[in-house]
């Protein structure tokens, strides 16, 4: 009854019932409320807050916009949401109310707008130093958060005697008579000179800010109200609706983070795998970088007109990959058809298909172009096997970035043209041909295939000392028999007649066939 009577009713008011009701003969008695419970509707300065960072956000965002100055000086507090938080961090530092602080700072700095006297530049959010009879006279600080921390060691230094937990920044922190205002309403008169100075932040705006709720659609500066609505995401995730129920930053937090990266849908209109089937543009450029098709249609999607929920048809299959257009030797239809297990593994799914043949298919080899053949562009070119051996994928990307417009050969064949010959400097080709080496001997053809290399590389170890003939413009057995002086010279050393006639015997016109 006591508190229906204060909230209603002034001392005088109570006085005047409680003397009607004695002439009247009540056997009621009325007390009239003392100075301790008429403080107790006072609202204390110190103490726990939940009030979160989406609340302060939403409060601001329906008076003002937050100062682009906060951005474009490079400040500590580019966005508004990096402002808010600052603030509940200093305040639950020192255990100030962040409710009070924040609308306080709005009051003293007129939502940031800075009318008075104090410039945006000082970062000074209470009016610090700023005293009737010296108007020129204010503190400035060094980053927002350093200004933030000095009104919310300001506000302590009147609400409470407690030690400061942070380091002082206040300059005035020793000129205030210690707990003479541990209610808002105290700071009337004291803090301003206004009588109503405490009443009109407690009523003005924080009574205001009460009325929003945490929930927001902007985060780091960007609003991201085109694909996230955090009622229907919240709605939508059991495990969110665990997490982040009472939170609408962190909410709006997990969604850029995680739930773009996850292909969460977060609001009915729009679809990210829905966005990434419509357009071949947004898949050659992204991928399966899902959180980037959410960005896209933030920043240009939803401007353009593009659809985010309803299917435009099939339009085209993806070539790029990475920033590279694999098209030259990459084509979705020919690689599904001649690979099944492609098909198997990703059905329709024209970016994980792409991107398999990048990661798996170039290195096993897999044709996916019939304009290009992997066996055929490495057995042409001799430059190309040195620089990759045999590592295939480089024979791909080579064609894509250059071998295309030097205009190579891509197309298939089983035979390797002009294979390795040379070795430290010394070319055998005078001894030795790839293709005759294979031809003539069965047993290395079946031992090394294409290889050009293991082909010389077996000529230089075993070929030459089992006096193989690997041309057919030398044989051993002939150049030894047709010279006795080189009979005398090398005897069974049969490498050292390869050997002397690349070294000397062609070019004195020896005879080798």
């Amino acid at each position: 009854m006591r508190a229906f009577f204060r909230r209603f009713c002034n001392k005088k008011q109570v006085l005047a019932i409680l003397i009607a009701v004695i002439m009247l003969g009540s056997l009621v008695a009325f007390v009239i409320p003392s100075k301790d419970s008429v403080a107790e509707d006072k609202y204390p300065i110190m103490g726990p807050s939940n009030v979160s960072v989406g609340q302060l956000m939403n409060y601001y965002n329906s008076v003002t916009t937050y100062p682009l100055y906060y951005a474009w000086a490079g400040t500590d507090a580019p966005t508004l949401d990096s402002f808010c938080q600052m603030y509940i961090d200093e305040c639950n530092a020192e255990g100030v109310r962040v409710e009070v602080a924040f609308c306080q700072a709005m009051n003293e700095t007129s939502y940031l707008r800075y009318t008075g006297r104090v410039p945006i530049e000082a970062k000074n959010f209470a009016g610090i130093g700023a005293v009737d009879s010296d108007p020129g006279a204010w503190a400035a600080f060094g980053s927002v958060r350093e200004g933030i921390r000095a009104h919310v060691q300001h506000l302590k230094a009147y609400a409470s005697t407690d030690n400061l937990n942070n380091w002082c920044v206040d300059p005035r922190f020793n000129l205030v008579s210690r707990g003479c205002a541990p209610y808002i309403e105290d700071l009337s008169g004291k803090w301003a000179s206004s009588p109503t100075y405490g009443n009109d932040i407690r009523y003005n705006y924080m009574s205001k800010l009460g009325t929003f709720n945490g929930f927001t659609t902007m985060y780091q500066g960007v609003e991201y109200n085109a694909v996230y609505d955090p009622n229907y995401y919240l709605n939508s995730y059991a495990d969110l609706r665990a997490a982040f129920a009472n939170d609408g930053y962190a909410l709006v937090a997990h969604f850029v983070n995680c739930g773009m990266n996850e292909g969460r849908q977060a609001c009915p209109w729009f679809n990210v795998q829905t966005y990434k089937n419509n357009y071949l543009d947004l898949r050659n450029a992204f991928g399966t970088d899902l959180r980037s098709y959410y960005i896209h249609f933030v920043n240009c999607g939803a401007r353009e007109g593009r659809s985010g929920l309803y299917s435009t048809g099939d339009n085209g299959k993806v070539t790029c990959f990475n920033g590279v257009n694999y098209s030259s030797v990459y084509d979705y239809d020919y690689y599904t058809s001649h690979n099944p297990d492609v098909k198997a593994a990703f059905g329709n799914d024209d970016v994980a298909t792409l991107r398999h043949f990048v990661d798996c298919g170039m290195n096993e080899g897999r044709q996916a172009n019939s304009n290009f053949n992997i066996w055929g562009y490495k057995n042409r070119y001799l430059d190309l096997r040195r620089a990759f051996g045999n590592n295939l994928s480089q024979y791909y990307r080579h064609y894509v970035s250059c071998g295309r417009a030097e205009g190579r050969d891509a197309s298939y064949t089983d035979r390797v043209f002009n294979g390795e010959h040379e070795f430290f400097g010394i070319d055998f080709s005078l001894v030795y041909d790839f293709n005759y080496y294979q031809e003539k001997n069965p047993d290395i053809r079946a031992a090394f295939n294409n290889d050009d290399v293991a082909t010389f590389c077996h000529f230089l170890l075993c070929g030459m000392r089992e006096g193989r003939q690997a041309s057919a413009g030398f044989n051993i057995h002939t150049y030894a028999n047709n010279y006795p002086d080189l009979f005398a010279a090398f005897f069974l050393d049969l490498p050292a007649y390869y050997l002397h006639y690349i070294n000397c015997g062609f070019r004195e016109g020896r005879i080798a066939v």
